[in-house]
């Protein structure tokens, strides 16, 4: 009997929010889909939390005996897809059923190499984007008129990708803080020659009323700002093309960035 081959691996990193987890594995079956795989990476959630999850439909769920932090969770999943197209996703996001509709759009300008990444989702618009085909265009790597958007290239926020772009373009830091290791990746990005297009729509959202995980992680507080507001936009921006000029490939790192996550030996005390 031929074994049908997957075409698209759904990879959706978890950490204690079941609730949510089955809110996006519900949005994933509304696709009406075939020949693909759902896979969960488990970041050490709590033990009642395990046993939830293992009732949910999940075709691959792998569990870790500790808290990796994002990084080492999306670095452990990614090497179990084995469909030929990985779509990814947090916990806390809903992929729109209209993506089925652009699949293979996006599918085909990712054959073609005219992009290596499509991201479904933005926070913002970036102010120059490139038209590549009807719903999908390209990001520049460097545009003026992007000036505060040009390292918000890359997102974790869901994407799809052809599996294999990260034994080319570099997996993640681990051992790092969430909003560090999204920070230095998009600044590996920026030094890389990756390609990376958006949808002309939102085709993602996050779920209503969930709460990220980043506002409480390792207790590091998001600190709040009573001054110019565009004063610390543009000293954000200097501060990111800084990293990005002085960013090193081999070592790896933020100059001026800190860890927020805990030793390893802390995580398992």
């Amino acid at each position: 009997m031929k074994v049908k081959k997957i075409l698209i691996s759904f990879f959706i990193t978890h950490y204690n929010r079941p609730s949510d987890l089955l809110e996006c594995l519900k949005a994933i079956k509304k696709l009406d889909l075939s020949h693909y795989e759902i896979v969960v990476s488990d970041d050490g959630s709590k033990t009642d939390v395990i046993e939830r999850i293992k009732s949910f439909e999940i075709d691959k769920l792998l569990l870790s005996d500790f808290n990796r932090g994002l990084a080492g969770s999306i670095n452990h999943g990614l090497k179990s897809c084995q469909g030929t197209y990985i779509i990814y996703c947090q916990e806390d996001f809903l992929l729109n059923k209209r993506i089925k509709d652009i699949l293979h759009e996006c599918i085909s300008l990712l054959d073609a190499d005219k992009v290596d990444l499509i991201r479904f989702t933005s926070n913002f618009e970036f102010n120059k984007l490139i038209p590549l085909s009807e719903n999908v265009s390209l990001i520049p790597r460097f545009s003026i008129k992007n000036f505060f958007q040009n390292y918000y290239r890359y997102s974790d926020h869901p994407f799809i990708i052809k599996n294999g772009f990260h034994k080319a373009f570099g997996y993640y830091l681990e051992n790092t803080s969430g909003r560090y290791g999204e920070t230095e990746y998009a600044i590996r990005m920026c030094n890389s020659k990756v390609k990376i297009g958006i949808t002309n729509h939102k085709f993602a959202s996050l779920i209503e009323g969930s709460q990220s995980m980043l506002l409480s992680e390792n207790n590091v507080k998001i600190k709040v700002y009573k001054t110019n507001k565009s004063l610390i936009k543009t000293a954000r921006a200097l501060r990111l093309y800084f990293e990005w000029l002085f960013y090193s490939k081999n070592k790896r790192g933020l100059i001026t960035y800190k860890n927020g996550r805990k030793n390893q030996s802390d995580l398992n005390a």
